[in-house]
């Protein structure tokens, strides 16, 4: 039997599979599209800055890399400290203008791949939690949740982006 169905239960089974599709759905929501399509961003809603199609992905990735280091520190050790998460500010200062999407994409995917397999071996650990600085305790199983709904939110945010895209391109 492997790892993943006797080590966590079917809730945590669903959340590795959604885990897991994500980099490939990333990937395939920005291919083909022009450069400037990437690097369109429309106009904001309300209050709430809207990112570019590059800035979003760049954002996945910048979070991707927080999070591993905190599920390993949680993995490796029960109450371990946790940072604050910084990458939503990535967007807003600018630097992924020069990046390319598809190394984006690549170094997202590479990273979910260490997190992934981070926690299919984590084993016993699901039940750890971490301490961080505002929020107190968070449990592995809340913080990996807490990654899917960013996933899910980027996701849309995306997929909008590239059906604007494809609208404007008509």
């Amino acid at each position: 039997m492997p790892p993943s169905t006797r080590r966590y239960g079917s809730n945590q089974r669903w959340l590795m599979k959604a885990l897991r599709e994500v980099a490939h759905e990333v990937g395939e929501l920005v291919s083909g599209l022009p450069e400037e399509a990437l690097q369109r961003r429309p106009p904001g809603e309300g209050l709430r800055e809207v990112w570019s199609i590059v800035e979003t992905v760049g954002f996945l990735r910048d979070s991707e890399r927080e999070d591993l280091r905190a599920v390993q520190a949680m993995v490796r050790r029960d109450g371990a400290r946790l940072a604050e998460r910084r990458a939503h500010l990535g967007p807003g200062e600018g630097g992924y203008r020069a990046a390319s999407v598809h190394d984006l994409v690549w170094d997202f995917a590479g990273l979910r791949q260490e997190l992934l397999w981070e926690l299919e071996w984590a084993g016993s650990a699901w039940d750890h939690h971490g301490t961080h600085p505002y929020r107190g305790d968070v449990s592995l199983a809340d913080y990996v949740h807490e990654i899917n709904e960013r996933d899910l939110d980027a996701m849309w945010s995306l997929r909008r982006l590239r059906e604007e895209a494809e609208a404007l391109a008509l």
